[in-house]
């Protein structure tokens, strides 16, 4: 049977850092907003259908995707990304048996880097592939656990890492492709037994590990592309990228 890809865009949060009553996903890169930027790059994947989850200004975030064949999903209450993707599911059509899974702060990701994450994931049938990116200074961003193979067994969030464990260079990106069956079974299992009393959707790691399923990882060529926006630095420096490099981004 022929694969078929769902996406699902995670943009309900209101990006209290940002400074700005405008929601996060509606500033602009370059003139656009970057949650259209965002979605002009999933949509070269042809996916079957791609879901944005709104919460935040969600009229607002709605209008400009207008000219956009999606489908919206209401988060109405903000409590954390397993949360979030749970509030889409029920938008996917039943057929679709790959789900890919990005938030709608990250304009710079570059088709081919997401094409690679859901080819490993169809590829090797894994419960879920992960999207990381090894970083000099890796603080803020979850970290990748591996076992003494290298095989991905977790992925803690920084203010629920020790010590040794920040110290970890190879970090989530937050960009997942999973397994659509996987998904079903186990997003109600998610529990907010962490630092921010929030669902973590990378506690579906730890979930695949415990049932003995494959968990996958790629890495990002390029850390700019994978960089989410999170506060007015990053937004200036988006800006900047796309200024001297291009758009879509162009790498030598």
């Amino acid at each position: 049977m022929e694969e078929k890809l769902a996406v699902v865009i995670l943009a309900a949060g209101k990006g209290t850092r940002m400074q700005s009553d405008l929601a996060k996903v509606l500033h602009p890169i370059s003139g656009i907003p970057m949650i259209v930027r965002v979605v002009e790059t999933v949509k070269n994947l042809n996916p079957e259908s791609c879901v944005v989850v709104v919460g935040h200004q969600a009229s607002e975030v709605q209008a400009v995707l207008a000219g956009f064949d999606l489908s919206f999903a209401l988060q109405e209450v903000q409590l954390g990304t397993g949360h979030a993707l749970h509030s889409g599911l029920g938008k996917i059509p039943a057929h679709c048996s790959q789900v890919l899974v990005l938030c709608g702060d990250t304009p710079l990701v570059r088709k081919e880097t997401l094409w690679r994450l859901y080819q490993r994931q169809k590829d090797t049938g894994a419960a879920l592939t992960v999207l990381a990116v090894h970083l000099a200074d890796p603080k803020g961003y979850g970290r990748i656990l591996s076992d003494s193979s290298g095989r991905v067994v977790g992925i803690v969030e920084e203010k629920d890492a020790s010590a040794e464990e920040r110290r970890i260079g190879l970090v989530n990106t937050g960009f997942y492709c999973f397994d659509r069956k996987f998904l079903d079974e186990k997003i109600c299992e998610i529990r907010p037994d962490n630092a921010q009393g929030e669902y973590y959707l990378t506690d579906l790691v730890a979930a695949a590990v415990m049932d003995g399923r494959g968990v996958e990882c790629i890495c990002a060529e390029f850390p700019e592309e994978v960089m989410g926006i999170n506060a007015p630095e990053n937004l200036e420096e988006a800006n900047r990228i796309v200024a001297d490099k291009g758009y879509p981004l162009q790498f030598p």
